[in-house]
């Protein structure tokens, strides 16, 4: 009889109904890890080729659009332009739309929303047909002077208006960018706001507003390529032909594509970047887009929620108002045959676009709405370049230029640009960036200003509120820089001693001019703050407190920011004014500045100098405290270890 093989542990395990012991080397637990790995490794993967910016491709700054046989000797001079509306041309667009067609009639109560309505198109054309003087808006056309030179083998249209100014003003050079379906007709409005000197504001614009090639008065290239890269590349070159190496940019639609290249590819030459169409398209934006899905306080502030939030409301809404791009970017001469044969095909097609880009509502209007923001006469000006030009198919080719396989491999908004950056977002435009989306392509995105009504059309519906912001940025675009650009009435003579307070003229946080003479008959604490200190918490609570309880006694309190002391102000003008709005801040908050050095600030040299500390007169760290009393006379200097509430005896000696 053969023998009983031994009783294991894993019997007695199966005798008692225990489970078997897993080994931890076992299948199950090897394929749960090397799954968790994978996933981990693509997960990485996906977020390094995010991340890691791809190589700018080797770009041509000479490559030439033009007709062959070449020219030896291109005139390459800046010669005067005339917009004309000919005789002949005239004649034959009334002819056209005299002869035109009837139309179908419009679905009942369909407003816009299958399109263009017929019946307020024949309001429109008629309009245009009998009303629309066309010799009185050729002159308003050229009011400007234009210009046309050749680069890169193109004949290239451009305004160039200068300031008529009488002060001594700082005149700053910026680049206006239209896109489709505008033209430079888009800025006729917006250009007189910027050349006219601005009561907070101590500079004006010397405007360069540009066709773009195959747009308007602009020559189209002979071959295919030339995509918003190639586009930017022309821009550039126009600016220094006519003389600038350095300037500010602002760009809406295409333009906001030219000139956001601009920044990347030429960073040396663009002050800064204004914009009016802040859209960023990366892949980690993406993933915070859809992550603000499920929590869209982590992506958007709450009040601009609903312009982003939810997600299939407007991607339907684009889905909706996209057919016009792809058919563009496919089959752009198509269409264009059509709208250069008819006028009223390219009056409907332009015009649809100012209504639902100018509020999605509109659409529901038997008119579109139109006319609410817009005079039709201004409208029909942006048709008349298209028109006259017989640009309308060259403008649309540059959508099959600008998508594909190489628009993919050269996706700029992967590119990160240190060029300072400014969006204004208006309720109503057809598309939408968090700020944290337009943080992965511009490393110094300073400031959105978020805008309670108006579309993609800014500078023809709303050109205040534009050059307004367009004021606002390029002052802090100069304080980025440390362009100086102070007042010429308050410039110091060169022996000229300072012996007050009220001397002084300075910038607050967002970049207004400040005389400090307004502080006269005040007792004034000047402090030199930081948001990242460790005395930062207890200095802000008590000095909002002396500032509430003293406020009403005359007492003010001025916070210069800085970042000379263990970089703990390292944030911009943005950054630093939510700071202190979460903090409740009510005292005046001024512009970074430095305190100590060559580059120290007039008026902390003129503090250090009137009250020296006691081992120099070197600030020694954050939140260093001078009093002022009510003539403008420094009379207290307290060091970072003195608390704001620690001061009252001494402030109690002046109020």
């Amino acid at each position: 009889m053969a023998a009983k093989p031994p009783v294991t542990k894993k019997d007695k395990k199966k005798e008692n109904g225990e489970s078997e012991d897993i080994p931890f080397y076992s299948t199950s637990t090897f394929m749960t890890i090397t799954t968790a790995l994978l996933i981990g490794a693509v997960i990485l993967y996906f977020y390094y080729m995010a991340t890691i910016p791809p190589d700018v491709s080797k770009i041509d700054l000479n490559q030439y659009w033009g007709k062959y046989p070449m020219d030896a000797n291109p005139d390459t001079t800046i010669r005067p332009y005339n917009i004309e509306f000919s005789e002949e041309i005239v004649n034959d667009l009334k002819e056209r739309l005299l002869h035109r067609r009837p139309f179908p009639t419009p679905v009942e109560g369909a407003g816009f929303t299958y399109g263009f309505n017929t019946h307020f198109l024949t309001r429109v054309l008629d309009y245009w047909q009998n009303k629309y003087d066309f010799k009185h808006r050729a002159t308003f056309l050229n009011k400007y002077n234009h210009y046309i030179t050749k680069i890169q083998g193109l004949d290239i249209h451009f305004m160039h208006v200068q300031p008529d100014i009488s002060t001594n003003a700082k005149v700053v050079p910026i680049l206006l960018l239209h896109g489709w379906p505008g033209s430079i007709r888009e800025f006729y409005e917006l250009i007189p706001k910027l050349t006219t000197l601005n009561p907070k504001h101590k500079f004006v614009f010397e405007i360069i507003a540009p066709s773009l090639p195959g747009f308007g008065f602009s020559e189209a290239p002979s071959r295919s390529g030339m995509d918003t890269v190639a586009m930017a590349v022309v821009m550039r070159n126009l600016m220094r032909r006519i003389g600038f190496k350095q300037y500010y940019i602002h760009g809406g639609d295409i333009g906001y594509t030219v000139g956001s290249i601009m920044a990347t590819l030429f960073p040396d030459n663009i002050l800064g970047f204004h914009t009016n169409f802040p859209v960023v398209f990366h892949p980690l934006g993406v993933m915070y887009t859809f992550l603000g899905a499920l929590w869209p306080s982590l992506i958007v502030e709450p009040e601009l929620q609903g312009r982003m939030y939810p997600l299939s409301n407007h991607f339907m809404y684009l889905v909706e108002e996209s057919g016009y791009a792809h058919l563009q970017a496919t089959k752009p001469d198509t269409i264009g045959i059509a709208l250069t044969d008819s006028p009223a095909g390219l009056a409907a097609y332009i015009l649809e676009k100012f209504s639902t880009w100018t509020n999605p509502e509109y659409k529901k209007a038997s008119d579109g709405n139109l006319l609410n923001k817009f005079e039709l006469t201004h409208l029909l000006d942006n048709v008349m370049v298209y028109w006259v030009s017989n640009s309308i198919t060259t403008s649309m080719r540059l959508y099959a230029e600008s998508t594909g396989l190489k628009s993919y491999e050269d996706n700029y908004d992967l590119i990160p640009t240190n060029v300072p950056t400014w969006g204004i977002k208006f309720k109503y435009d057809f598309m939408f960036s968090p700020d944290c989306n337009l943080r992965l392509k511009y490393r110094n995105y300073l400031r959105t200003t978020a805008v309670e009504d108006g579309g993609h059309f800014a500078a023809m519906e709303n050109p205040e509120i534009l050059a307004n912001d367009m004021f606002e940025a390029v002052q802090t675009f100069m304080a980025f820089h440390g362009i100086n650009d102070d007042p010429p009435q308050r410039n110091q003579k060169k022996n000229e001693i300072i012996k007050s307070l009220y001397g002084f003229t300075v910038k607050d946080i967002h970049g207004n001019y400040k005389d400090l003479a307004d502080y006269r008959g005040y007792v004034v604490l000047i402090v030199n703050v930081a948001s990242e200190c460790g005395l930062t918490d207890k200095n802000y609570h008590q000095l909002n407190l002396l500032y509430e309880k003293y406020a009403d006694q005359g007492l003010r309190i001025l916070a210069f920011p800085c970042n000379q002391f263990g970089g703990q102000e390292p944030g911009s003008p943005t950054d630093i004014i939510g700071f202190t709005k979460k903090r409740g801040v009510k005292f005046d908050i001024f512009e970074k500045v430095e305190v100590n050095g060559e580059n120290a600030h007039p008026l902390w040299k003129f503090l250090k100098t009137a009250k020296g500390g006691t081992m120099g007169d070197f600030i020694k760290w954050n939140f260093s405290k001078f009093i002022v009393n009510r003539e403008g006379e420094p009379v207290e200097r307290l060091g970072p270890n003195v608390d704001p509430l620690d001061i009252e005896p001494y402030l109690a000696k002046y109020l």
